[in-house]
């Protein structure tokens, strides 16, 4: 009898083949959208990251995914040859950096393309992201603050976003949350804010006086702010 082997059974013998970065960055993805559908807590999202940053072999991956993926997708994850995006903020270890210079509060608004994962830095003036304008370019966004100042890091985020601060280090203050709940609707962001500020954390739904004060920046020529890139 002539035995026949299916593409799974051919997948399952390659296991030991290694992987790249463009395996490794979609795995990533794949376990960011579980955390941001609450499939699994942050903590388990702590544990798996690593693991997935570390995997030698398709088996490595398959270990991570598993509970995850039904084995059709983890094939097709598996044997991904393009990366997802390239530049800074497409790589969990290349992180697109905003970073505020003088007393000026950094101020990031207007149109623009958020890639998956940012890094803020401030030491003095505050913060200021509002992506009320913006596109994202994944559904989870790893937000890491390393802001060492004293002064309000304020996040604005459209409506139907989600903003989970659970991970998130505030020294001497406080986080306050103005009606942006945990979870997106369905299809929309959720921004991951881990990190420490030695101020506090204001995340809150744009409004029309949000509109107004990011208008003007605009028409000022964004002062200050970083080229991003555009949506």
């Amino acid at each position: 009898m002539v035995s026949v082997n299916t593409p799974h059974d051919e997948a399952s013998r390659e296991l030991h083949l290694r992987v790249g970065t463009a395996q490794r960055e979609r795995a990533l993805e794949v376990i960011r959208n579980a955390a941001a559908d609450e499939r699994i807590t942050f903590d388990e999202l702590e544990g798996r990251v690593p693991r997935a940053l570390a995997a030698v072999t398709r088996a490595d991956l398959v270990s991570v995914l598993d509970d995850l993926a039904p084995a059709a997708e983890v094939d097709a994850i598996l044997g991904l040859d393009t990366p997802i995006g390239e530049g800074p903020g497409y790589t969990w270890d290349d992180p697109l950096i905003l970073e505020g210079t003088g007393w000026k509060q950094l101020i990031i608004a207007g149109e623009w393309a958020v890639p998956p994962f940012l890094e803020v830095h401030s030491s003095i003036g505050g913060v200021l992201l509002d992506f009320t304008l913006a596109t994202a370019r994944a559904k989870v966004i790893d937000l890491v603050l390393v802001v060492n100042d004293w002064g309000t890091t304020t996040i604005v985020v459209p409506e139907g976003w989600g903003v989970d601060t659970q991970a998130t280090q505030v020294e001497v203050s406080y986080i306050e949350t103005r009606g942006v709940r945990t979870r997106p609707q369905a299809d929309k962001p959720r921004i991951m804010v881990r990190g420490r500020t030695s101020g506090q954390v204001k995340v809150k739904l744009s409004d029309d006086k949000d509109a107004r004060k990011a208008q003007r920046f605009i028409d000022k020529g964004r002062p200050g702010m970083p080229e991003l890139p555009r949506a």
